[in-house]
């Protein structure tokens, strides 16, 4: 039942007094959309009014809203045993069968699985685990992490400094020491195709030959750099840092937080071009956020030598809720569902009608550049003149206009980064939903451009 205008602002006001949101910024609560409940792609406030969930949420919804499947196997195991210690000498069966289901979806030589909470704890546990795999071959000192510009890899500290978006460093600092990011080189000559966003693989040659290769532990991708803009990668790209990592003895740490179980068309997104990470970084969807949940995974290599260490040098990484049991559970029946109504398959085909639309009604518009789309993940760039690339001046805050104006008039929830407007809605979506956004979000850019 719709709530009025009057416990509306009670809410709003209980909101601002005690809750902080993540990335916190007071002025952004003053007037929010508070969610009461939601099914398949669409969301419905607490006013009554729905929208279509264009993101997924934080990117991670991948089965869509009121599964009530998954609120089942929660409660089911809950009525067993919601928690276990799973420390030293002790285990639950939903965190076994997880593990082998993830290893068995995962890319060929993946073997081993860490389970955490989060993303940021998944890409923390993978670099304190490239160091630690350096120390027990012998070579203590390969211990810096290399990790690019745009990049996004979590809220810890070693993880903000891992990413490569200033704004997440400002009043952090110092950053964690002996991490690194790639540099766009000066007059760099090489026959890469580039990215979406003007990168190519040399740039991580040269941060490596920059720093010494012997100092290296490892380098850290999301093969969509999402949170950063969903900027693509070319088909030759990471085949070409695959072998720099090879040739350098650098391991390759993929973050498929957001990419990873069927965003991209494919389980994981490395498998479109054939490449195979060292460590694989997961989270979001592996259980469409419905309870935390996250794992970093390795090769049969990286289990080996954990799996032979001496007593005194043990892997001492942990969390109370690694293999939380209800967790396991739940993620089981989330990727039951992703198979059974072959969701990954059907990310590729409304990704592809996603993108066509976007480049139907917008392709060729005067304030429109960069559109780009991989699997069910899709961002366009609004410039103040598309046939130069020349910018906006940031206080115009143009995606912040389209983004108000989907979300306000087209019932379309969205993410903006600067002036880029992304999208990646669940997995579930159909034709006329995705329809619905395509047509929502060219009459935001009419109205807000002007043309």
């Amino acid at each position: 039942m719709p709530v009025g205008q009057d416990t509306y602002e009670a809410l709003t006001r209980e909101d601002q007094a005690h809750l902080l949101h993540p990335q916190f910024y007071a002025p952004d609560h003053a007037e929010p959309v508070i969610f009461e409940s939601g099914e398949g792609v669409w969301l419905t406030d607490v006013r009554g009014r729905r929208y279509i969930d264009g993101l997924s949420s934080l990117w991670n919804v991948a089965v869509g809203h009121g599964r009530t499947e998954l609120a089942d196997a929660a409660a089911d195991q809950i009525r067993k045993v919601a928690f276990t210690n799973n420390y030293v000498g002790y285990s639950n069966v939903p965190a076994i069968k997880l593990a082998s289901k993830v290893v068995d979806l995962a890319y060929e030589d993946m073997a081993g699985v860490f389970f955490t909470n989060s993303g940021s704890e998944s890409n923390e546990g993978a670099l304190k685990v490239a160091r630690f795999y350096w120390n027990l071959q012998g070579q203590p000192g390969k211990v810096k992490l290399i990790a690019r510009e745009r990049s996004y890899h979590g809220g810890t500290l070693a993880t903000s400094s891992m990413t490569g978006l200033p704004v997440f460093w400002k009043y952090f600092g110092p950053l964690v020491p002996e991490i690194v990011h790639t540099e766009k080189p000066d007059n760099l000559e090489c026959d890469c195709e580039p990215n979406s966003d003007g990168e190519c693989a040399h740039w991580i040659e040269r941060a490596i030959l920059r720093e010494g290769p012997d100092t290296v532990a490892a380098i850290l991708c999301e093969p969509v750099k999402g949170a950063g803009g969903v900027w693509t990668p070319s088909d030759d790209y990471f085949p070409r840092v695959r072998e720099i990592c090879d040739r350098y003895n650098v391991l390759l740490i993929a973050d498929e937080v957001i990419t990873g179980f069927g965003r991209t068309g494919h389980w994981f997104a490395l498998e479109r071009w054939g490449v195979q990470p060292d460590i694989l970084s997961v989270a979001k969807a592996i259980t469409s956020g419905y309870i935390p949940m996250g794992a970093f995974i390795v090769t049969n290599a990286i289990l080996d030598a954990l799996k032979s260490t001496p007593a005194d040098a043990r892997f001492m990484h942990a969390y109370t809720n690694s293999a939380h049991p209800t967790a396991a559970a739940v993620a089981l029946r989330n990727l039951q569902i992703m198979e059974d109504e072959q969701l990954v398959a059907n990310a590729q085909a409304m990704g592809d009608r996603l993108g066509e639309g976007l480049r139907d009604a917008l392709g060729g518009h005067a304030h429109v550049a960069n559109l780009r789309h991989l699997g069910l993940m899709a961002g366009f760039s609004l410039v103040a003149d598309a046939s130069t690339g020349a910018p906006f001046e940031a206080s115009r805050g143009m995606g912040l206009q389209v983004q108000k104006h989907l979300r306000d008039q087209g019932g379309v929830i969205t993410r903006i980064v600067g002036d880029s407007v992304l999208f990646a809605p669940p997995l579930c979506i159909n034709a006329a939903e995705v329809d619905l956004v395509v047509e929502a979000t060219a009459r935001a850019v009419r109205d807000v451009t002007g043309k």
